[in-house]
C-alpha cells in the first residue's frame, strides 16, 4: 500500500505520501524563546536504568492534535505493556502542536530528554537525523516487521528508516449536507473543480451561510492551503526542494507560483467565503464552526470528520478530496501523510528497549484497538480492512489508500515552515496582499540560507539524495 508521488524526481527509497496531517508544523526559530523561557532544569530527562534495575523510558508523545483520544489509547496501551514487562516503566509527557518541535529541538541541543520522540513526518524527522540526534529504527527493527509498515519512505534516507508510523491520516474537504439543501445545492455532489467550489460558496453566502469555516491565529490555515494549493502547481516535489536550497532559477520558480497561490487564498478571503474572524481564532476554534452547524464546508482530519458526524448525524456529512485548483502534475494527488511519526533519540541509552516498546505498539490487538477506540487509521498492511466500521470512514480510507498523496508542509524546512509559511498565510488572512507573503518569504528563506549554514547545508544535501 506504500503510494508513489507522481512527477517527483525522486527514487522509490523517498516516495512521498500522506499528510498531514494534520498537520500543523511549528519550529526552530523559536528555539532561542524557549531555551530562555524553559531553561535547561525544565527538560523532563529521561533516566533509564534505575538502581533496582528497571528500565525507565521517556516518551514525548503527539498524537490528539490529528486524532481525538489518542493519548488516551497510548496511556492504555503503556499500561497492558509494564504489565507485560515489570521491570520497564515507560513515562507519557504529551506534547502539543505549539511544543512538539522545539521542544524536541532544546532537547537535542542538550542530548537529553526523552528516549522516544514524536515529530511530523518527513523533514521533522529527517533535519535532526542528519544532525545525529535520530537512531535509524531499521537498525533495531528487523525488514521482517518494518515492511508491514505504511509509508515508511516519507521518514526513510540513504536506505534507512529513522521513524516509525502509527496511523495514515488524510485531509479531506467536509461538507454539511444540510446547509448544502438550505442553499439549494445538491447535498451528495461535493465541488470537485475550483469553479464549483466557488460557485457553491456564492450559493451559501446569498442564504447567510459562512461557506467555509477556519481558524488562522496561529497559522495553520495558511500553511494548509500551501500544503494542499501549493502543490496543485508542481510538476514533482524536487521543484520545491530546489527552490528553497536556491539552485538555479528553482527559488524565483518558487516566488513566482507562490504568488499565484497567494493571489488565489487572497481572493477566496476578500469574497468573504471564509469567516470574518478567521485572523483570530485558532485552527480548533475555526472547526468548531462545522460541527457547531454555522459553517458548510471546511478542510480537517479523518479524525475530526468522524467525530463531527456523531455530532450532526453520519447522514448529514460528506467527504471528498479538495476541489482541484491548480493544473501541476501533482495537482490530482491526495493529501494523507504518517503525521505522527514516532522515534529513538540518539543519545537514549535504552535503545533496544525503546524498539521493543515501539514494535509492541504494532502489534495486531493494537492496531485494532487503534481504530475501534479513536477511529484512526492503522498505518499497517496487516489490519483487515473489514474492521472499520461505518460508511464514512470506509470513505475516508478509501481517500487516504486510493492512490498517491503528498502533504508538502512535510517537504520545508521546520525553520521556514515556523518563519514563512505559517506567517505569510496570517498576511493574507490579516488584509494583507499576496506580493507581501511572497517577500516574506523570500526574506526568510535568504535569512535561513546566510544565518543558518549547517541547517541550509543538511536540507540540500538530503534534497540532493532524496
Amino acid at each position: 500500500m506504500t503510494k508513489k508521488v507522481l512527477g517527483s524526481d525522486q527514487p522509490s527509497s523517498m516516495r512521498i505520501s500522506k499528510m498531514a496531517s494534520s498537520t500543523i508544523k511549528r519550529m526552530l526559530t523559536m528555539l532561542c524563546a524557549v531555551s530562555v523561557a524553559l531553561g535547561a532544569a525544565a527538560l523532563p530527562i529521561a533516566t533509564n536504568a534505575s538502581a533496582a534495575g528497571k528500565t525507565n523510558l521517556t516518551y514525548w508523545f503527539w498524537g490528539e492534535g490529528d486524532i481525538p483520544g489518542m493519548n488516551n489509547w497510548m496511556q492504555q496501551r503503556i499500561a497492558i505493556y509494564e504489565k507485560a514487562n515489570p521491570n520497564v516503566t515507560v513515562t507519557l509527557v504529551p506534547q502539543s502542536n505549539d511544543s512538539v518541535i522545539p521542544s524536541f529541538t532544546l532537547a537535542a541541543s542538550q542530548k537529553s530528554g526523552p528516549d522516544i520522540d514524536t515529530q511530523w513526518a518527513t523533514l521533522p524527522v529527517l533535519q535532526p537525523a542528519l544532525a545525529g540526534a535520530v537512531t535509524p529504527i531499521s537498525n533495531y527493527i528487523p525488514k521482517s516487521e518494518t515492511s508491514h509498515w505504511l509509508d515508511t519512505a516519507e521518514n526513510t534516507y540513504m536506505g534507512k528508516i529513522y521513524a516509525m508510523p502509527l496511523y495514515v491520516i488524510g485531509v479531506p474537504l467536509v461538507w454539511n449536507k444540510k446547509l448544502f439543501v438550505k442553499a439549494g445545492l445538491n447535498p451528495n455532489v461535493a465541488p470537485k473543480t475550483w469553479a464549483q467550489f466557488l460557485t457553491d460558496c456564492a450559493a451559501l453566502k446569498a442564504h447567510g451561510i459562512i461557506p467555509f469555516g477556519m481558524g488562522n491565529a496561529g497559522g495553520d490555515f495558511g500553511a494548509w492551503m500551501f500544503a494542499i494549493y501549493e502543490k496543485q502547481l508542481l510538476n514533482s516535489i524536487s521543484q520545491l526542494t530546489k527552490g528553497v536550497a536556491n539552485v538555479g532559477s528553482n527559488r524565483a520558480a518558487l516566488l513566482a507560483s507562490l504568488t499565484k497561490m497567494y493571489t488565489m487564498f487572497q481572493n477566496l478571503i476578500k469574497s468573504g467565503y471564509v469567516n470574518s474572524n478567521v485572523a483570530t481564532l485558532d485552527f480548533a476554534q475555526g472547526w468548531n464552526l462545522f460541527p457547531e452547524g454555522k459553517s458548510a464546508m471546511t478542510f480537517t482530519t479523518d479524525g475530526n470528520a468522524l467525530a463531527w458526524a456523531k455530532t450532526l448525524g453520519q447522514a448529514n456529512v460528506g467527504a471528498a478530496a479538495p476541489p482541484i485548483w491548480g493544473n501541476g502534475a501533482l495537482a490530482k494527488t491526495y493529501d494523507a501523510t504518517q503525521s505522527s511519526s514516532e522515534f529513538i533519540a540518539s543519545w537514549s541509552s535504552n535503545k533496544a528497549a525503546d524498539a521493543k516498546f515501539m514494535g509492541f505498539l504494532h502489534s495486531a490487538v493494537n492496531m485494532k484497538a487503534l481504530n475501534t477506540e479513536t477511529g484512526a487509521f492503522p498505518a499497517d498492511n496487516r489490519f483487515p480492512k473489514g474492521d472499520i466500521v461505518g460508511t464514512l470512514a470506509k470513505q475516508l480510507d478509501g481517500l487516504d489508500t486510493a492512490g498517491p498523496s503528498v502533504w508538502l508542509e512535510n517537504f520545508i524546512p521546520p525553520t521556514i515552515d515556523t518563519a514563512a509559511d505559517r506567517p505569510a498565510g496570517q498576511v493574507i488572512t490579516s488584509g494583507g496582499s499576496a506580493a507581501k507573503a511572497v517577500a516574506l518569504w523570500s526574506t526568510q528563506l535568504t535569512l535561513w540560507q546566510t544565518q543558518q549554514p549547517s541547517q541550509f547545508q543538511q536540507f540540500s544535501t538530503w534534497a540532493k539524495s532524496a
